[in-house]
């Protein structure tokens, strides 16, 4: 993301190992011992192979639950399991020694619960999005997300505003996404309610990839697994509620439990630990806008190669558009943290507040 898929990676680990403040250098440590834990986190994989290894773990999972559904036609029972075992691997993990992560505290909690609830919203919105459009419409509301978080990061997360060689990456990634999908796939948005929902679907979206950066940076965090534990454990209870009204117990009764079955569910929840952990990793290695920016990229190259290799009749014009995607991952550069103004007082102001 920070030029680049490698070479925003690059950008990224050279502006968070030289540049800004101690918090923007570590952002999850806020106390001595918080801080002695990350930095042995950091030096175990730097940020360019976290953001390679949540790449990888994010094409990985689609194709893994797409497998994980086929063969157990039950949804919000995979992701259930997914989560469940998640929380059962960091608790462990925290037991034997092998990691380090908060213990449940309200204090914390509770930052966790309003982002489980916007998750929940995001989901639920995303189907609703998905009845009326498709997921070609998707793709060109997700693609100028990195817009949008980049004024939050402005206003929340201290960083400066888009140079204007990122704010022209960010409008070819857009672009480049809009031109894919006039072109090659159908556009369809059918009345003003999908409009409604797209735009709330939106809204959380980026609520989410903002206040996530808050959630790893400013609450004293451990490690990014306490994250990992709050955050699984807590989408637990609305998966249970979302598989009840799905009818998930009924499907389950039908379900044949053979090996393939047990095997692809079982795998998709070794990468959900894996794009879990290197989620929240990259939220607090790299700006909220920059992850963002790593989102779209991923999930653009991906359909650049499922077109390559499957699509036959991509036309040119649609692939050079996926291309104009690429092109504008590889420019984006990270906003650093932004230079506070400062006004030197004037010298009758100086003797007046020192003679008071």
């Amino acid at each position: 993301r920070p030029h680049g898929a490698l070479t925003i990676s690059s950008r990224a680990a050279l502006d968070w190992a030289a540049g800004g403040t101690g918090a923007d250098r570590c952002p999850s440590a806020s106390s001595s011992t918080a801080g002695r834990f990350v930095l042995c986190e950091d030096m175990s994989m730097g940020v360019a192979g976290v953001i390679a290894v949540y790449c990888v773990c994010s094409s990985a999972m689609l194709i893994l639950n797409k497998l994980a559904v086929y063969h157990v036609a039950a949804p919000a029972f995979v992701t259930l399991l997914q989560f469940a075992a998640t929380t059962i691997a960091v608790l462990s993990g925290k037991r034997l020694g092998l990691l380090e992560a908060d213990p449940y505290e309200w204090s914390k909690i509770k930052y966790f619960c309003i982002y489980v609830l916007a998750f929940a919203g995001g989901t639920w919105s995303n189907m609703r999005v998905l009845m009326d459009s498709n997921v070609e419409t998707v793709i060109v509301f997700r693609a100028c997300a990195p817009l949008a978080v980049s004024v939050f990061d402005y206003l929340f997360h201290k960083r400066a505003l888009p140079t204007p060689r990122s704010a022209l990456a960010m409008c070819l990634i857009f672009a480049g996404a809009t031109i894919y999908v006039f072109t090659d796939k159908d556009f369809v948005m059918s009345g003003i309610s999908a409009y409604f929902w797209v735009c709330v679907w939106f809204s959380l979206l980026v609520f989410q990839l903002t206040f996530g950066k808050y959630l790893v940076s400013s609450l004293g965090l451990k490690s990014a697994w306490t994250a990992v534990l709050y955050t699984n454990s807590l989408a637990m209870l609305p998966t249970i509620l979302l598989g009840f009204s799905a009818g998930d117990a009924e499907k389950l009764k039908q379900v044949e439990w053979t090996a393939a079955a047990i095997g692809w569910l079982g795998a998709s929840c070794v990468v959900g630990l894996g794009i879990s952990w290197t989620g929240f990793r990259c939220q607090a290695l790299i700006t909220a806008t920059a992850y963002t920016v790593v989102g779209v990229m991923n999930k653009m190259a991906t359909v650049l190669v499922n077109v390559l290799i499957w699509d036959k009749h991509a036309s040119p014009i649609g692939i050079g558009a996926l291309c104009v995607c690429l092109l504008g991952g590889g420019l984006y550069q990270q906003s650093p943290l932004r230079k506070e103004r400062y006004e030197p007082l004037g010298v009758a102001e100086i003797g007046s507040r020192g003679s008071a």
